[in-house]
This record gives C-alpha cells, sequence and structure tokens, in this order.
C-alpha cells in the first residue's frame, strides 16, 4: 500500500491489494474461534483524520488491533502514520501495529486460491512490528529489522498479542506493584498498633503465606534490630495477602460479567457488593459470602487462600474495608486495559514480592522467555489433528505463579484451532483432565490456577490438577517412577472430585510416559554457601530413578539435573522437553551426565541463548532446552547427535517478539547447518562424544564454532579458503596425559581466611625470607605475562598430615581455571621449581616435561585459546571458567603419544620452549597485535605438522586470531581491545 493512499492523495490504491485485505477480514470472520469484529478497508474510523485501516480487529473490552498491508515489502510507513491515533469511538491510541507484505505471487490469486493459502497455512506474507517509541515523544520503532515470513496463524497471533501493547502493560504493572504495596502498608500498620490481636493475625498472615524466611527489610527502624526484622517479614505477609485479595476480587468481577451459570446462581461484581454495602464501601462479611459461593462451584483453587486471609483479618473492619475499596478500584482499572488473555498482573507483582527468591532459587520466567519457549516448544505438535492436540498433556513440576504453564497452554490452544477445533468445552476439558502444575508454595498454586482459568471465564471447570506438594522432596516425589498419586490437590476442598484410578479422591495421577509437554523453569538451588534446600529425601527417589535408566542428577548442578529426569520420565515418546537451564549446563563437568542423557534419550535437540537472564533478577547466563523424547519410540538415532544451537545476539523484551523469534527458529531447515536470522546467529554441530560440553552454545560467531569443531576432529580448517588441513598429531584430551591436581580448598587459605586447607598462605612480598613451601595462590596480570611464571605467596603450614600429602602432589605445570582474556596472557604456565597451585591455578600432574612443554606452547597459542574459549563456561563478559573436573576432558593433540609425529611435536617444542617460555606476553585478547604471542601460534603450528613459512598457514592464523579477539567474551567490551581491533580491520579492509 503506497503511503498516498492512507492520506486519499490523487494517486489511487492498488484496487486488488484492497480486495487481497477484504478477503483476509472474510476467511478470519469464518475461520477464527475468538470473539472478534473485523473490518478491512475502513474509512473515517480515526478520530480528526480521513485515514482509511487496512484491518481493524475490535473484541469488546479489549484494544483495536489495526493491520496495514502492501505487496511485496511490509507496509511499515502505513504503519508508522497510525501511531498515535485514536478511533472515533475512543478506543486507542494506537501504539503498536503490525505491517504485513504480501508476496507478489498473490497478484494472481482468486478468491478460492487466496483462502486455500490462509487455510493451509502457507506462509505467503513478511511481518514487522511497528511500536511506538519512548512514550510518543521520539517517533516510532519498527522491530525486527528484516521482516519474518508469517502465516495465517501467525497473523492471528500477532493480532492477539496486539490487543494487549507492551507499554500498556508496563504501566499498569507499575501502578499495580504500587498499589498493593500502599495498600499492604495500610494494613500492616493498622494490625501492629492492635496488640495481642494484631500479634496473633500477623502470624497467622506469616503462617498463610509461607513468609518465614530472612526478613525483607522493614519500613521503619534500625535494619539490624529483630524488631524491624519482624516487621520486614510481617510487611511481606500483608503484602502478599492483599495480592491474594486483588486476585480473588478479580475473579469475581471476571466471573460476574462471563459465566452466566454463576450469575444465575446470584454472583454479584464488587460494584454491586459495594453499593450493597454499608456506605457503599466493600466489607469482609459480604465479599466472603461471594468468595464462597465462588468457591462451591470449585473455583476453589483460586479463592480459597483468600478466603483464609479476609477471614483471619476480619475483625479489623475499617481497615480492612478501606485495603478491600482500593482493590476493588485496582481491579477495575486491570479490567480496563484487558490484557489477562496474555499477562496476570498479580502473578507476576507477587513473584516480585518474595523476599528470599535467591535463597529458595525462586526466580521466575520472563513473560517473554516463557512465550519464546512455549511457543517453539509446541511447533513440535504441528502435524497433530484437532483431536489429539486437544488432549495434549502439559506438566509444569515447578510451575510458580504459571507464567510457563500459561504460555504453553496458550500455545497449544493455537494449534488446536489452528488444526481446526472448534469444542467450546475445550476449556473445561483441558482444566480437569490435561494440564498438570505443581509446586511447593500455595500461593504459586493459586496464581497459576487464576492464570489458566483466565484463559476462558465463560466456560466453568469443576475440578483441576494443580496441586501443592507437601512431599519432602517436592514435585521430585516424581522421580520415582513407581509413584504416580499427587495429593493436597487444589481444588478438592469441600467438593466431590471425580474418583482417580483406585477410587481414591484429593488425588490426580501423572503415569510414567504420559506427559506430552513437560515445560520447567527449575529450581537451580544446591546447599551452599548457607542456602538452605528446599527438597529433602531425595537419595532413594534418585535411586529408584537410576535403577530405571535415568541417571541425569548431580549434586554440584543442584536440582535442576533431578527436574531433567523428572521429565525424562513422565513424557512419552515423542513427548517435548521444554526447560530453562543455567548456561553451565551447557559446558560444566557437573552437567556431563545430564547432557549424555539427554543425547542419548532425546533427539531434534534446540538449544538457545541470549545476552539477557531467562529468569528475572538472576543477572546469570541461562538457556532455554527444547528435544523431543525418542526413548522407548521404535526408531532412535544410534549415531552422532545433532544438535542446533540458537544465539541471540541483543535483547528482546515483548511478547510478540519472543512468538516471532519462536517461529523464525522453527521455520531452521533441516539440511541447513548454519546461518544468520533477524535476531542472532544459528548452527548446528555434532557431538564426538556423547556428554561433551556444548561449545557452540553461547556463541554467536559460527565461523569460530566451526573452527573448534573441525579441531576437535584432529583438523585446521582456513574458512576464508575453505581448506582442511589434517593435524600431524591426532587430537586427544588433556587428561591422557596429565591429571589434575588438589583443588585450592585442600592447599590451604589466604592469610585470615577460613582456616581450611594445609596452609596459610602470605603474598611473598610481605615475607621477610624466602618460604620453603610456595604457590601460585593468585593469578596476578601484573607479573604472570609469560609462561614461565613464579610464585606469589608462600605458606606456613597448619596441618602437617595434610602438607604431606600436599607436598607429594606439586608440579612445574599449571593451567588457568578462571582465565580473563582481558587482563590475562598465560593459560598454562610452567615454574622453575615445583610449587602448589592456588584458587585459580591447578597442577598439572604426571606429565613428562616433554610432552608437558608442547601442551604448554599449545595452550597459549591461538589453537588452545579458541578450545578454552569454546569449553570454558562463558557467562561472564571476558571470561573463561572452568571447573577442576572439566580439565582432563579438554581437547588437546596426543603429545605424550609413541609415534614418530608426536615425538617431533616434543623436540620442536623443546627447541624453542627456553625462548617462547621467557617472552613477555600481552593479554590474549590483544592476540592480533602481539608479535610474540604469533611466534607461539607458529611453533604451536609446526608442532601440528602445518608449515608456518607457507603463506595459507599464515593467513590462517591471522583469521584464527582475528575471530577470537571479535568475540564479545574475549574483548569483554573493553576500549584498548576494541579499537586495537578496529585498527586491524582498517589496515586490512575487513571493516
Amino acid at each position: 500500500m503506497s503511503a498516498e493512499s492512507i492520506t486519499h492523495t490523487s494517486t489511487p490504491r492498488t484496487q486488488f491489494e484492497s480486495t487481497l485485505n477484504v478477503w483476509v477480514a472474510e476467511w478470519i470472520s469464518e475461520n477464527c474461534v475468538r470473539p472478534w469484529e473485523v473490518t478491512a478497508e475502513e474509512v473515517g474510523a480515526v478520530e480528526g483524520e480521513n485515514l482509511r485501516i487496512d484491518l481493524i480487529v475490535r473484541q469488546k473490552a479489549r484494544m483495536p488491533a489495526a493491520v496495514e498491508f502492501e505487496f511485496g515489502s511490509p507496509a511499515v510507513d502505513d504503519a508508522k502514520r497510525l501511531i498515535g491515533h485514536t478511533l472515533k469511538d475512543g478506543a486507542g491510541p494506537f501504539t503498536v501495529l503490525l505491517a504485513v507484505g504480501y508476496d507478489e505471487e498473490t497478484k494472481n490469486d482468486d478468491r478460492l486460491r487466496f483462502h486455500r493459502r490462509l487455510s493451509s497455512n502457507e506462509p505467503f506474507m513478511q511481518v514487522q512490528i511497528v511500536s511506538q517509541r519512548n512514550g510518543g515523544n521520539g517517533g516510532s520503532t519498527v522491530w525486527p529489522d528484516k521482516p519474518l515470513r508469517a502465516n495465517a496463524e501467525d497473523l492471528m497471533a500477532y493480532i492477539e498479542y496486539l490487543q494487549a501493547p507492551q507499554e500498556v502493560i508496563d504501566a499498569q504493572s507499575q501502578q499495580t506493584a504500587s498499589e498493593i504495596r500502599a495498600a499492604g502498608l495500610m494494613l500492616h500498620e493498622a494490625i501492629s498498633m492492635s496488640r495481642g490481636l494484631g500479634d496473633e493475625t500477623l502470624e497467622a498472615l506469616r503462617e498463610l503465606t509461607g513468609v518465614q524466611g530472612k526478613p525483607n527489610g522493614a519500613s521503619n527502624g534500625n535494619g539490624k534490630t529483630q524488631g524491624s526484622k519482624k516487621s520486614g517479614r510481617d510487611l511481606h505477609a500483608v503484602e502478599t495477602v492483599c495480592a491474594i485479595w486483588l486476585v480473588a476480587i478479580d475473579l469475581q468481577n471476571d466471573l460476574a460479567r462471563n459465566s452466566a451459570r454463576m450469575r444465575e446462581m446470584g454472583l454479584l461484581s464488587t460494584h454491586l457488593v459495594r453499593d450493597d454495602g454499608f456506605f457503599a464501601r466493600l466489607t469482609a462479611t459480604p465479599l466472603l459470602t461471594q468468595w464462597r459461593l465462588i468457591a462451591d462451584v470449585n473455583y476453589l483453587p483460586v479463592v480459597e487462600l483468600g478466603i483464609s486471609a479476609l477471614s483471619t483479618c476480619a475483625s479489623f473492619v475499617a481497615e480492612v474495608s478501606q485495603v478491600l475499596e482500593r482493590l476493588h478500584a485496582l481491579s477495575e482499572r486491570i479490567n480496563s486495559v484487558q490484557t489477562k488473555h496474555v499477562y496476570n498482573f498479580a502473578g507476576e507483582l507477587w513473584q516480585r514480592l518474595v523476599p528470599d527468591r535467591e535463597e529458595r532459587a525462586a526466580h521466575y520466567t520472563k513473560p517473554h522467555v516463557a512465550e519464546l519457549l512455549a511457543t517453539l516448544a509446541a511447533e513440535r505438535f504441528n502435524d497433530l489433528d484437532a483431536g489429539t492436540v486437544g488432549k495434549l498433556n502439559i506438566l509444569d513440576a515447578a510451575c510458580g505463579t504459571g507464567t510457563l504453564i500459561g504460555a504453553g497452554e496458550r500455545a497449544i490452544r493455537r494449534k488446536y484451532w489452528k488444526a481446526g477445533g472448534r469444542d467450546k468445552n475445550l476449556h473445561r476439558e483441558r482444566m480437569e483432565n490435561h494440564i498438570f502444575a505443581m509446586d511447593v508454595n500455595g500461593i504459586a498454586g493459586t496464581l497459576t490456577a487464576k492464570r489458566l482459568t483466565d484463559m476462558d471465564l465463560e466456560r466453568d471447570y469443576t475440578r483441576s490438577q494443580i496441586a501443592v506438594i507437601t512431599h519432602p522432596a517436592g514435585s521430585l516425589m516424581l522421580l520415582d517412577p513407581g509413584t504416580t498419586g499427587v495429593s493436597h490437590v487444589l481444588g478438592y476442598k469441600g467438593v466431590t472430585p471425580t474418583p482417580g484410578p483406585g477410587g481414591d479422591t484429593g488425588v490426580f495421577h501423572i503415569a510414567d510416559g504420559s506427559i506430552d509437554l513437560a515445560l520447567m523453569n527449575p529450581p537451580y538451588s544446591r546447599p551452599r554457601r548457607g542456602r538452605r534446600q528446599e527438597t529433602t529425601n531425595l537419595a532413594p527417589l534418585r535411586s529408584a530413578a537410576r535403577r530405571r535408566g535415568y541417571d541425569m542428577s548431580h549434586g554440584n548442578a543442584g536440582l535442576a539435573t533431578d527436574f531433567g529426569d523428572l521429565s525424562n520420565i513422565r513424557l512419552k515418546p515423542g513427548g517435548v522437553f521444554a526447560h530453562v537451564l543455567p548456561l553451565t549446563a551447557a559446558r560444566a563437568s557437573s552437567w556431563q551426565k545430564w547432557r549424555a542423557q539427554l543425547e542419548r534419550d532425546f533427539g531434534e535437540i534446540v538449544v538457545i541463548t541470549a545476552p539477557e537472564s531467562m529468569s528475572a533478577d538472576t543477572n546469570i547466563g541461562e538457556m532455554l532446552v527444547i528435544a523431543t523424547k525418542e526413548r522407548g519410540a521404535r526408531r532412535q538415532d544410534r549415531g552422532q547427535r545433532e544438535l542446533l544451537c540458537v544465539n541471540l545476539d541483543r535483547d528482546f523484551t515483548t511478547l510478540p517478539e519472543g512468538y516471532a523469534i519462536a517461529k523464525e527458529i522453527a521455520r531452521i531447515h533441516r539440511d541447513s547447518t548454519g546461518g544468520v536470522l533477524s535476531f542472532g546467529t544459528y548452527t548446528r554441530f555434532k557431538q564426538t562424544k556423547r556428554g561433551n560440553p556444548w561449545s557452540a552454545v553461547g556463541s554467536s560467531d559460527n565461523e569460530v564454532t566451526s573452527v573448534v569443531q573441525v579441531f576437535i576432529n584432529g583438523e585446521a580448517w582456513n574458512p576464508d579458503t575453505n581448506v582442511k588441513t589434517v593435524f600431524a598429531v591426532p587430537m586427544s584430551t588433556l587428561g591422557v596425559g596429565a591429571n589434575s591436581g588438589p583443588t585450592h580448598d585442600l592447599i590451604g587459605h589466604l592469610r585470615d581466611g577460613d582456616g581450611r586447607g594445609a596452609f596459610e598462605w602470605t603474598p611473598l612480598a610481605e615475607l621477610v625470607n624466602a618460604p620453603a613451601q610456595q604457590s601460585l595462590w593468585s593469578a596476578d596480570a601484573k607479573s604472570q605475562t609469560s609462561i614461565l611464571t613464579v610464585p606469589t605467596h608462600g605458606g606456613l603450614i597448619v596441618d602437617e598430615g595434610l602438607a604431606n600429602r600436599m607436598v607429594q602432589q606439586r608440579s612445574k605445570w599449571f593451567i588457568k581455571r578462571n582465565m580473563r582474556w582481558t587482563s590475562q596472557a598465560t593459560t598454562v604456565a610452567f615454574t622453575a621449581r615445583e610449587a602448589h597451585g592456588g584458587t585459580s591455578w591447578n597442577a598439572l600432574l604426571g606429565g613428562t616435561d616433554e610432552a608437558m612443554q608442547a601442551v604448554a606452547i599449545f595452550y597459549n597459542s591461538i589453537f588452545g585459546g579458541l578450545i578454552l574459549h569454546a569449553y570454558g563456561s562463558i557467562q561472564q563478559t571476558g571470561r573463561a571458567r572452568l571447573q577442576v573436573a572439566a580439565i582432563a576432558g579438554l581437547h588437546c593433540p596426543a603429545f605424550n603419544a609413541d609415534s614418530p609425529d608426536a615425538d617431533r611435536a616434543r623436540t620442536i617444542a623443546a627447541e624453542h620452549f627456553d625462548e617462547l617460555s621467557r617472552m613477555e606476553l600481552m593479554p590474549f585478547a590483544s592476540c592480533i597485535i602481539d608479535e610474540n604471542r604469533h611466534k607461539i601460534d607458529s611453533v604451536a603450528a609446526d608442532m601440528m605438522g602445518l608449515d608456518p613459512e607457507d603463506s595459507e598457514i599464515r593467513a590462517m592464523l591471522d583469521r584464527y586470531r582475528y575471530l577470537f579477539a571479535r568475540q564479545p567474551n574475549v574483548n569483554g567490551g573493553q576500549k584498548r581491545h576494541l579499537d586495537a581491533l578496529r585498527r586491524y580491520e582498517a589496515e586490512r579492509g575487513l571493516a
């Protein structure tokens, strides 16, 4: 559509484009189950302007959605012109629009052919999202930079998101948080002033809300006093109660508007209850009557806690009434924006109110991340018919407030509608039989129930399968494949549920191999540094899982590995595993069993990383893992396991962005080995050995990933010429030639430290005489600039027996476990006489000096730098962390082998080692300009059978150094390294 057409200038619009727009509106009206009023080519709808809008979708009480179309490319300019405009009926203003481009081939369509494209979900459109910038003060933004392919399913999904603009959600979220905190403070102060009864009430509220942990800070007084700590817990408990009441009020109003059955039973909105109340105010007694009426139908999972809390506080008549009035007004504001089909304000807020989330590992999934994970997981169900999709079982065994399972359920329903499903009772069927959610916290279960209830308020359900897990192991009770019954189910109290297989009530069953989608953000916690572990009695459950061949669990990796086993046990063949996990799972040795089992039992593995954390407030590297279960299926891939690694190179913040990213990933062709997407890069790689670190995860550079993969296969590859050369010395692992020495916990501790270990270490500069025991205790970037490195600390024996053991494990060879590429120069160090390791340096034991010289040269060359970067954990900018247990698995040429080529490599290393070991090196991130590093690279190449004098080999080494130096995790974004990189690029015409 031309820019002129929207303003009705003299240039006529393309008649056929208008026809297509009308056909789109007709098709949506005929095929969409949503209660939408769709109009095309509407003129005069905009206040104060004579603008034509290609497509408007209206729905009662929701924001209108507008779509602009044109041939060839998305109608971005037309969409921009509508930003900020309001419809004549007062709806708006438009803050986000969808710009769509029809493929040129549609110009030849008739109505039947065009409708077939829509019905068959053919991706014949391109889309971009046009949004208002900075609250309307800065023009508009377009996402993504390059249009995305889209089909009819996508078009309707985007329209649904447009009904809930992100800035509306953000503004209402801030207001909701402010109101809840204000209401909580008001009620807390009133209860606190009432001695005796007030103390009892606060204690009851703490117990009801589970707020017994560390305080979240007091509203008044000195934070160090016991009184203020108690006040902090009490205030949090009261704030949580206010969030629970808001949820109950919100449900009451929703049902009063939408449920004919509830209205027939006498349910009133809070507005009508308020009008009938004393001085037209909400009070506890009539409100409790309404909530108990709701509970009788079995919305008990949502209102049970609200009833208990309101009954507990009912004595504080005036104060409770004031709080309820505020919450009533807040509920009306929330309902006025009508975004609950994709967002739950109280649910998202409550998770922010948890004061000890770090201790509990109770961080929740960001909504836009949940949308990405759920949408991509649901793409695995594309080929199913509507009846099968409607009966898919979905499980979240750590559901929190339902952000993930809510997104998953929305995605499944989209697939149901796409497959032609039209059953009006789908909501009841799924709530009663196919959605399984569990958490150790009752409030989380309540809010999950509310989030799921919001999906269809016109269909009452008589039971649900949402449980508060009271077992000491929490949801991990399901690690025992023989356990199926889950009790303490929300929604059974006071009603007669449908009996389980054994005639039991108040129980639902999750049989081994019964789940289609296991969608979770499991807790990562493990008992360390005072953090308590929420689950206990895990040993017998892990043993039961292990006996059945499920063995992902590892104590150092934490509970997330156990939830991996749980999902594997409960998933049926063909079921989908979709977890949010720490980035360490991709590379850390403690996750090796988890990776190995996932690779053995699952196929079509996709791993997604992003610059941001996937969970709120964690500030740690995380990833999304999606895979399809093959264990138990007739056909299994017994060869090398292939993984698709997607690395997002920019943050995304909105629900439609999460959806769009998922859909583009789903469209990556199975035969594509790598490429660039609208939001990052992707690469496929095969594991050479089951459980190996996933080196491509977290790297946005496909070239680097490919280079390292070729290294592992024993070859050098020049990306510029695509020439591969086999290494003379085959690749092995470092553990074949040397063992890792003891960690710093056993070696000792710093002076005034915690007292563990054999020695107390003091900096050498502070000692008058050189001690007999010396150690590379710290990584000193100023002094440790060469392969030959001197110790930094001297030790005083504090445990004679342990010291004797440690002396036997001294070494002259050390590997750097916490490499800071931006400041440190040496990855493997050599000392003139034996010394101990340290917090950053780990001793290498058992290797001959001849072989270790070759190892030191290799790892300080660009070859070793690329390998260490690929296999070290890279959550921290400019740094690669390596777990002690992972050292043995590092890829390294077999320099210790009894072969002519290995002997030649050792000879070359010996001839050059003295010179190379004393050269002062720049930080590894400066490898492109460090001539001494270039000399090491040349010797390393020679050791590997590559001629360093050959121009192609020199060009290849230059390319390797450039690839390495431009990695964000290598240069750390530091100006000095980036400047050097720019100069290098300018000199060689690479900019």
